[in-house]
C-alpha cells in the first residue's frame, strides 16, 4: 500500500470518528445547525463550479490572439484635435448649509403626576 493511500485512509477514519464523537455530544438543536451549515456548503459547490467554469471559458476565449488582417496601406493623416474652452463656473449652493437662524422656543410646562403644584 502506498503512503499516500494509507494517509488518506487514516484521515478518513479520523474524520468519521470525530464526527461520531461530536455528534453524540451535541444537542438536537446544535446538530440541526451543523447539518444546515453542511447542507448549505454542499449546495453552494455546484454553483461555484459553474461560475468558475464560465469565467475561465470567457477568459480563455478572449486570451487567444486575433490573426492580423490583410489591409491595404492607407495614407497617413495628421490627427484632428478639438480644443474647447471650459464652461463658465456657476455659483452653486448647497441648501443644507443655508440654515435659518434659530428661533426662540417658548418655555415648556411639564405636569408631574403625583408631585406638588408649584
Amino acid at each position: 500500500m502506498k503512503f499516500r493511500t494509507l494517509f488518506f485512509l487514516c484521515l478518513l477514519v479520523f474524520t468519521i470518528t470525530l464526527a461520531v464523537v461530536v455528534g453524540m455530544r451535541l444537542s438536537e438543536q446544535a446538530m440541526a445547525v451543523v447539518v444546515g451549515v453542511v447542507a448549505g456548503v454542499a449546495a453552494s459547490i455546484p454553483t461555484s463550479l459553474i461560475i468558475t467554469w464560465v469565467a475561465t471559458r470567457n477568459a480563455l476565449a478572449t486570451s487567444q490572439p486575433v490573426p492580423p488582417r490583410a489591409t491595404a496601406p492607407t495614407e497617413e493623416r495628421p490627427p484632428v484635435i478639438f480644443i474647447q474652452a471650459p464652461p463658465p463656473i456657476q455659483p452653486t449652493y448647497d441648501p443644507r448649509f443655508l440654515v435659518p437662524p434659530p428661533t426662540p422656543q417658548p418655555r415648556r410646562a411639564f405636569n408631574i403626576l403625583g408631585g406638588e403644584d408649584d
